[in-house]
Parts: structure tokens; C-alpha cells; sequence
């Protein structure tokens, strides 16, 4: 139990921010001893090494004035840890870090594609009798011309090791594989992975930032890859990585014709938001995340910029009752306090305006979330609370507890709501904090509460969040609400490999879950993206690690500072 407690406090301090960085607990050493056919390009007598020890503190300084032109510039908070893409949940590693040199299998579509993914490493895949998945790897395929891979074709042998690597004993991001078993390579371009039936969120899982392929002859320099050897088969070479900044050169032997689109990355550290933002509005960095007013005010001085907001569904603040103790054991009461809460207005007073209010499950799409509208008719009228209150018969038996999470004085003020929306149907409540790690323990595991304000737990998917939080007998459903109706949708979403399909289901399960009334988020993050006015082709996306949207982008024209 103490375990799976540090895992979910490591993952949270991971999840607070789309490019956060998080200590890594470091693995036994693994050899693997899958030996690709290799074939092999001429080379120069020395090839480089791109083995280095990376700094684990970064001091705050901005990027070098000098940038410009063909190098684009962008910061995150922090660096990784190590170099080992598979030792680390951090998104400060798979998105923003080391994993820019790396490919993996399938790679997140487009938004506007009626596919979720795409083929990045493969040529095609089918599925086989709903027992194997079948990958037919790109010939034109090969890692960078470094040592010890020297330019070598990249095979089916090498897709197989990384997977296996991932999902050893102790991985981080072995659940990513959850569902696969026996992975056969049937010659250098083709594989085969068992399957324990279909499973709709596989190749989501593959996609994913963390499943990157690595380079058995890489792993084997040192039994790991915490400080390297750095070689990749992606559309960027890694330089150099220190406490300032991170360094990577396009790859000019990459398999996708026009990409990357610039010479170079150079990535600043700086922690505090309010100095990348500084570092955006004076030129020195090509493109930044920001919050909702913060990018109003930067629109106003910069209206040529371009602008994306992003929404991150599955994290944020939630609310939750348990309907397994009174007086919220009565579904009635429980719609009550939805409508007393408005948690549209909460976003404006209590989390400056941005955010969603959704159901907390980590959609691929937004589209795929109930709209708006259909949230409201759970929330927001007093008249009707107050009616549902009094036909559930529901009267007070001494006050409620609320239990908050310490993860900010927004999730006090959110707690305050919540008690002031209880006082409106007579109720008296108690706020207790406690501190992460007890809310870890008390609240996501043990279930030890009546109300509870806090962070979302950290979830690989929407399969994931539906059986371990939303399933009548999932491990992480503390609230006991449960619905055979619910469980049905959720394991037949679970097998339905069409998307729109899959999303008609998802939909009728949010609308179950919704009139269960029991949690939702009140404030699910979403991120404002704004990028100068020279880059070209600006679409960042970077759920689920998705970094392939940076090799798309261009620049134009500018003046450099």
C-alpha cells in the first residue's frame, strides 16, 4: 500500500503541470539480448557519443539573444531527471526532454482525422481474429549515425526489446502494455503482439509519449539509459543538456520528407510562468503556454499571434460524495447538491476563468466529452435543489466533513463552495485539510471521507479511469456509487475498436455517470498556447506526450533579438 502511494503522489507532482518534471526511482538494470539483423552505413572512423550526466536543478535564465532565425525557441519549467525514456512517468522527459529523439510505433492524429491514431514507426497494422495485432514495420527506417548504432536499419527485433524493456518488473510505464502478451517477431519488418481480446485503448497506449522504441545495443552500454547513450531514431539529435538549457539538431536522415521544419531546438529552463511569459512578449522565445488572462492581455499587445487552446479532460480539480455513506447514500440528496453548486461560477471567482467543467475522464477528443449544455441541466438551479433535498427526506444528523487536499488555496476557496452550498439545503460542514500524501492514502485509496476536494488520481486512459474509478468494482471507486447499467457501457466500450462507435457509447456512459451525481471536475485543466507571428503551422497538441506537431513547424521571416 505505502507503494502505490508513492506512485500516485510521484504521478500528481507530474500531472500538475503539462511540463513538469518529477523525481525518478531508479530501476534494476536490465540486459536484454535481442540482436536486430543489422544493416550497416558507411561511417566515419569516430563516430560521436551522445553519452552525458543531466542536471537534475535548473536556474532560471533566458535564451541566448543570439536564437533566431532557424532555431526555435520554447521553454518548460524544468529538466527531467536522467536520460532513460522508460524509467520516467515526467512529461519533462517522453514530451519535452529526451524523448524528442526517439519514434514510436503510432503516433495521435489529427484532430479533424475519424482516426485516434496514426502509423509513425509502421507501415500498417491490422487486427487478427481479436487475438493479435499485427505491425508491418517502414523499411526506410534507421537510428541516428551515432555510436553504438552507427546508421543501422531499424528492425522488428528492436521494437520488441523496447517493449519488453518497458513493461519489465518495476517499469513505470509497464501498465501502458497492460493487455499484451507473447510479442513474436515474424521477420525484420513484421511483429506480432498477442492480445487478451480487443482492447480499444491499445493503440492509444502506443501512441503515447512514453512508449517510445529504444535501441537494444544502447541500452546494453550501461544496463540503462540514465545518462545516455542518446541515440534515437526521431526527427531530432540530441546536443547537450545542462542546468540552462537543452540542446537538439535536426535530424537530417529522418524518414518523413520536410521534416523537422527548422535547423534546431533550443529549450530554456525557467521555472516561474510569469518569466517565460516575460521571455514571449519580448521575442526571445518563439512560442508559450499561458493562462486564459494571460493570453487575452498577450493577444491585446500581440494580435498577430497565433492562439490554441488545449484541454486536458482527465486532470484537475474534482469534487466527489460518497454514496456509500449517509446522508449521500441517497441519490436524490446527492442531485440536490449538484444543483445547490455552480461550478461554472467557481471557475470565474475561484480559478480565473479557466478550465472546464467536465467529468474528469481523459477523452482523446473533446468532442467526446458531454457538451456543455448537458452538463448544466446537473447543476447551478437552487429552486430545484431544494426541492430534490426535500423529497429525498434527507435531514441533518450534525455537520458534514469536507476533506481538501493541501494542492492549493484554490481547492480551500473550492471546499468554502461546497460547504456554502450544503448551508443553502440546511446543512451544516467542517473543512479538514490534509496534507498529499495523506489525501493519497485516505482519500484516493482508502476512501476515508464524506466530500472531497482535491486533484484528480493519475489515470493511462479512458479505459483506465472508467474500470478503476467509474466500475461498481473498480479499485479507485471510493464514492461506492454503482450502476450495472454503467458497467455494461463501460466494458462495451472497452472492445469497440471504431471510434464513433466507441464515442456513442462514452457519451451514454458520461450521461449515467452524470445522473449518478457522485464527482466531476470542476476545474479541468486547459491551457492557452499563443506562438509569434513568424511560426508557421502552429497546432500543438500535447496530450498523451504528443510531440511530432513541434518537427511540423516552421519559421518565417523575422527579426532576430
Amino acid at each position: 500500500m505505502a507503494a502505490l502511494t508513492v506512485v500516485l503522489l510521484v504521478s500528481l507532482a507530474c500531472s500538475s503541470s503539462d511540463d513538469g518534471a518529477s523525481t525518478a526511482t531508479t530501476a534494476t538494470p536490465i540486459t536484454y539480448s535481442a540482436t536486430p539483423t543489422p544493416v550497416v552505413t558507411p561511417t566515419p572512423t569516430t563516430a560521436p557519443v551522445a553519452t552525458a550526466s543531466p542536471l537534475t536543478t535548473a536556474t532560471p535564465v533566458l535564451p541566448p539573444a543570439s536564437a533566431g532565425g532557424s532555431v526555435l525557441r520554447f521553454s518548460v519549467p524544468e529538466a527531467g531527471p536522467h536520460f532513460d525514456i522508460h524509467r520516467e512517468v515526467s512529461p519533462a522527459v517522453s514530451t519535452w526532454g529526451i524523448g524528442l529523439i526517439y519514434s514510436r510505433l503510432f503516433r495521435n492524429a489529427d484532430a479533424d482525422s475519424p482516426d485516434l491514431v496514426e502509423c509513425e514507426l509502421c507501415e500498417s497494422w491490422e487486427f487478427v481474429d481479436g487475438e493479435l495485432l499485427r505491425i508491418t514495420l517502414r523499411a526506410d527506417v534507421f537510428w541516428q549515425k551515432i555510436e553504438p548504432l552507427i546508421g543501422r536499419r531499424l528492425v522488428a527485433s528492436d521494437v520488441a526489446s523496447s517493449l519488453e524493456r518497458q513493461r519489465a518488473p518495476g517499469s513505470p510505464n509497464g501498465d501502458l502494455l497492460t493487455g499484451i502478451g507473447a510479442i513474436n517477431v515474424m521477420d525484420d519488418l513484421t511483429l506480432e503482439l498477442e492480445i487478451d481480446g480487443l482492447n480499444a485503448d491499445l493503440l492509444l497506449n502506443l501512441a503515447d509519449g512514453r512508449t517510445r522504441v529504444v535501441a537494444p545495443e544502447a541500452v546494453a552500454v550501461s544496463g540503462d539509459l540514465l545518462r545516455g547513450p542518446n541515440v534515437g531514431s526521431g526527427p531530432w539529435i540530441w546536443v547537450d543538456t545542462n542546468s540552462q538549457t537543452a540542446a537538439y539538431d535536426r535530424n537530417p536522415d529522418y524518414f518523413e520528407a520536410g521534416a523537422p521544419g527548422v535547423e534546431a531546438l533550443r529549450i530554456s529552463y525557467i521555472p516561474l510562468a510569469s518569466t517565460r511569459l516575460a521571455a514571449y512578449r519580448v521575442g526571445l522565445l518563439d512560442f508559450v503556454d499561458m493562462t486564459e488572462v494571460e493570453a487575452a492581455q498577450t493577444l491585446k499587445k500581440f494580435p498577430d499571434s497565433f492562439s490554441k487552446l488545449v484541454a486536458s479532460p482527465g486532470a484537475g480539480a474534482e469534487i466527489a460524495l460518497n454514496a456509500a455513506e449517509a446522508p449521500f447514500d441517497s441519490l436524490l440528496f446527492r442531485r440536490a447538491v449538484f444543483r445547490a453548486l455552480d461550478p461554472w461560477a467557481d471557475l470565474t471567482n475561484i480559478w480565473g476563468g479557466g478550465g472546464a467543467v467536465t467529468l474528469g475522464i481523459p477523452m482523446p477528443r473533446n468532442s467526446w466529452l458531454l457538451s456543455e449544455d448537458a452538463m448544466r441541466t446537473a447543476f447551478a438551479d437552487g429552486n430545484r435543489a431544494a426541492e430534490l433535498s426535500s423529497e429525498s427526506g434527507v435531514t441533518p444528523a450534525g455537520p458534514i466533513e469536507i476533506t481538501v487536499g493541501q494542492f492549493g488555496d484554490a481547492y480551500l476557496l473550492q471546499a468554502g463552495r461546497v460547504a456554502d452550498a450544503l448551508a443553502t439545503l440546511g446543512f451544516e460542514s467542517t473543512i479538514r485539510e490534509v496534507t498529499t500524501r495523506e489525501f493519497a492514502d485516505e482519500v484516493w485509496i482508502g476512501g476515508d471521507y464524506q466530500v472531497f476536494v482535491g486533484a484528480q488520481a493519475p489515470v493511462d486512459g479512458v479505459s483506465d479511469d472508467l474500470f478503476s474509478v467509474q466500475h461498481s468494482d473498480g479499485l479507485w471507486n471510493t464514492t461506492g456509487f454503482a450502476s450495472d447499467e454503467l458497467d455494461g457501457l463501460i466494458l462495451a466500450q472497452a472492445e469497440q475498436m471504431d471510434p464513433a462507435d466507441r464515442r456513442r457509447t462514452l457519451l451514454d456512459a458520461q450521461f449515467r455517470i452524470l445522473e449518478g451525481a457522485h464527482r466531476f471536475t470542476v476545474a479541468a485543466r486547459e491551457t492557452h498556447w499563443l506562438a509569434r507571428e513568424w511560426v508557421n503551422g502552429f497546432d500543438p497538441d500535447p496530450r498523451r506526450g504528443e510531440n511530432a506537431w513541434i518537427a511540423r513547424l516552421t519559421l518565417g521571416e523575422h527579426e532576430e533579438i
